[in-house]
């Protein structure tokens, strides 16, 4: 009778055998595992890390073989939104108490040392039930109750005995070391809440080792589990990384086309270029350092060193590694994706999304192989996958991939490995994450073979200097600068007024006014409009993204006199003026502001710092920490000003104090969430979910503002994809238009009084009523609410 079946007539999906689902995915973890490198996680094999994922990619959905699933699978619609929500109808429990049992015969013969081996089938039971959700606090997963029992039993009654045979032979014939039928099901289940009291006993004792080695390994095994199921259900297979030759010459081709003029400055900057990529690469050396002034092309030197980089661990190692480049913001993804293309077209590579890959959640959903265009749904999985050579990134994605209990951050960690991390404009990283973000990335390099590259001109101390391998003589080139001098004028606070009253411009000179909130920026904007009557360009968030590229289009151009903007030019975005007035910050974000100032060298640029307020209190006290203000304010105070050679050592003055006063708190407690492996909290302590990069200082709405002609042709066609009943349907049409849509988006402060109406779920401006809500100069404007940048 078994042979007679040509298939167990059971299904995964409705166009899916159940086995060859299976199957498949498991050949495609295990094909991802494989170009992984050898000597990853110092306690286990890469032998016993094959055989763990290809155990739970083999049962993964095996609870999708109960009477339960396959009823609800082919029901009609009405039906079937009934039985999604039944308990019996879910799958992952059952699923992953057969990936317990079968990674237990998998592993009975193997010697671990202590309690490593108990740990690996719980791993399993892990990675398996949550591979549809959000990972939980493992010692909750390690509890069933008595409904989930009878819930179970009652599943495993309802399985096709044949049909179940017929997808055990498969699975048998794929490697699985134990039988999977309806009567080993039914003992499973029973004898499963006595091996979980076991369990608990070793997760205890995995606590008190404070360890993060349990933490990255069931991340990793989860990821290369949950990438390959939701690419064997779109794609049907792994997508081949295209075999490129990225050396350091791709950049060095790439600057013969450049046109370069003599001068001071670009002789250091080539100096500096060269002596990157002269030293002899130390494999060894995981973390390292392009510490260099604002200006001297630390994109394209960091670039041609893990270009480097790569070839040597190809040659040495045997393995390719990804190149992930992240930076904290959008316009500056951007910026450095379209010079990373650029060099990769001059040297005549066809730079499809397979060789260069740009990811944020306002991304264009587009990916490209080769002469291949993919369909939309399957172009959101390989991106969202980073099936790259080189992605280019923001911290948030980089770093939520690192630590977070979500399904769709976690499921490209298992592209860290083997990876070398570009972070550019690393001190961007607020202070309070620095010891947590250190040991992660500590147990990262040691467990997964990652390489590291810090890219900034103001390092924070993230890691001890010992531990960091530094590229170029720093103090070099921070003692060859003569651009730009900071001159602090903190002796007292001004209003707004008082500061425009006191300042006067040069018709010979540009400037850039810094501020640390919208209302403040606006109001200056306004004030210096009427005191000089000239055009003064404005960037905050509060104006919508085509409009602030446009206004840094015509700086970068040199076309812009006068500007008031917020810290979205602080780190990276290459503008240039003579005098910068920045409001007092702290200190490195006065040193970045002062990459903006005379970057090119061709005069002698000032930077002044003053101390604007309110009615109230102090601009600066809105936004930043007041020991970082604190800090800054005492290193400042007392110096007539502060040349650009000396900007290295008061830096380092600054981090070494906020090193001994910053609160290592936040940090700690997340840690102990790590050790723990508690992703999520049910009694209120802090757990890994609670991790945000970036703070909201308030709750924000996003509105469209229909500022253009091209803005009311996409706000049309957001309207007809609202009006499409199929909801797979409406968010693949939707993400087709997404960039576009959000080039004309704001987030606004919920709070204020003059919140837009809600057109089709999204908050809307119309070009009729454009003047209430949009300034087209400052952007939205907000009523009742005091605005943050």
């Amino acid at each position: 009778m078994e042979n007679a079946l040509y298939s167990s007539e059971l299904y995964s999906h409705e166009d899916k055998v159940l086995e060859e689902h299976l199957i498949n995915v498991a050949d495609i973890a295990v094909q991802n595992l494989y170009s992984a490198p050898d000597h990853i996680f110092k306690h286990y094999s890469k032998d016993i890390l094959l055989r763990l994922v290809k155990v739970c990619a083999l049962c993964h959905d095996i609870g999708k073989a109960t009477l339960y699933f396959q009823e609800y699978l082919f029901a009609s619609g009405s039906i079937k939104n009934k039985l999604k929500g039944k308990e019996e109808t879910h799958h992952g429990l059952l699923s992953a108490i057969a990936a317990y049992f079968a990674a237990k015969a998998e592993f009975q013969g193997d010697t671990f040392k202590s309690d490593e081996g108990i740990f690996l089938p719980f791993i399993a039971f892990l990675a398996v039930r949550r591979h549809h959700g959000n990972f939980m606090d493992v010692m909750n997963e390690a509890i069933l109750s008595e409904r989930e029992k009878s819930v179970l039993l009652r599943q495993v009654e309802s399985i096709d005995d044949l049909k179940l045979a017929v997808v055990n032979k498969s699975l048998r014939q794929a490697g699985l070391k134990v039988d999977i039928t309806v009567v080993r099901l039914k003992e499973w289940v029973i004898s499963f809440p006595d091996e979980l009291r076991r369990l608990r006993m070793g997760l205890r004792k995995l606590e008190k080792a404070r360890d993060i080695e349990p933490y990255i390994l069931t991340n990793f095994v989860f990821s290369l589990l949950i990438d390959a199921d939701k690419s064997e259900v779109t794609i049907g297979k792994n997508v081949e990384r295209p075999n490129v030759d990225l050396g350091e010459y791709v950049v060095d081709e790439y600057k013969t086309t450049m046109e370069i003029k003599d001068s001071w400055l670009n002789s250091l900057r080539q100096q500096a270029y060269h002596e990157v990529l002269s030293a002899p690469v130390d494999l060894n050396a995981k973390i390292m350092s392009i510490n260099l002034p604002t200006g001297l092309g630390k994109t394209l030197t960091s670039l041609a060193f893990a270009f480097k980089l790569r070839r040597q661990i190809q040659s040495t190692k045997g393995y390719t590694p990804r190149i992930i480049y992240s930076l904290p913001f959008l316009s500056i993804i951007e910026q450095n994706a379209e010079i990373i293309e650029r060099v990769l077209a001059v040297n005549g590579f066809d730079v499809d999304n397979s060789l260069l890959l740009k990811h944020h959640h306002l991304a264009e959903v587009r990916y490209r192989k080769e002469q291949q265009e993919f369909e939309i749904d399957d172009a959101e999985i390989l991106i969202e996958g980073w099936n790259s050579e080189i992605v280019v990134t923001t911290f948030v994605q980089l770093f939520h991939t690192l630590l977070s209990n979500k399904n769709h951050d976690l499921r490209k960690f298992h592209r860290l490995s083997g990876s070398i991390i570009i972070l550019d404009e690393v001190q961007s990283i607020p202070t309070r994450y620095w010891l947590l973000i250190g040991e992660l990335f500590k147990k990262l390099i040691q467990e997964l073979d990652t390489y590291v590259i810090f890219v900034t001109a103001t390092e924070p101390l993230i890691f001890s200097r010992n531990d960091i391998s530094c590229l170029v003589n720093r103090e070099f080139y921070f003692n060859s600068m003569d651009r730009v001098t900071i001159v602090p004028r903190l002796e007292e606070s001004l209003t707004l007024e008082e500061f425009v009253e006191r300042i006067e411009l040069q018709n010979d000179k540009s400037y850039l006014f810094i501020l640390n909130t919208i209302n403040s920026a606006k109001t200056l904007y306004e004030l210096l409009k009427e005191k000089t009557g000239e055009e003064i360009a404005y960037l905050s968030t509060h104006v919508v993204p085509y409009e602030r590229l446009e206004r840094i289009k015509l700086m970068k151009a040199g076309k812009v006199r006068l500007a008031v903007t917020t810290q979205v030019v602080e780190a990276g975005v290459d503008i240039d003026f003579d005098v910068v007035y920045r409001d007092l910050a702290p200190l490195d974000s006065i040193n970045q502001a002062a990459g903006r100032c005379n970057r090119n060298g061709m005069r002698k640029g000032e930077v002044i710092v003053v101390s604007l307020k309110d009615e109230r209190r102090s601009y600066a006290s809105y936004v930043y920490d007041s020991v970082l203000l604190d800090i800054t304010r005492k290193i400042l105070q007392g110096r007539d000003f502060v040349a650009e050679r000396d900007f290295l050592n008061i830096i380092e003055e600054y981090y070494v104090q906020v090193q001994a006063k910053k609160s290592n708190d936040l940090s700690r407690e997340l840690l102990e969430a790590v050790y723990k492996m508690k992703y999520e909290s049910v009694d209120g302590t802090r757990c890994i979910a609670d991790f945000k990069l970036i703070e909201e200082d308030y709750p924000k709405v996003d509105v469209f503002v229909e500022l253009n002609e091209e803005a009311k042709q996409i706000w049309q066609r957001y309207i007809q994809i609202k009006e499409i009943k199929d909801l797979f349907e409406r968010r693949l049409h939707f993400s087709r238009i997404k960039a576009d849509f959000y080039k004309y988006t704001v987030s606004v402060p919920q709070k204020m009084q003059n919140i837009p109406p809600a057109v089709k779920d999204f908050l809307y401006v119309s070009n009729n009523t454009l003047n209430e809500y949009y300034d087209k100069n400052t952007g939205f404007i907000t009523k009742g609410v005091t605005a943050i940048w």
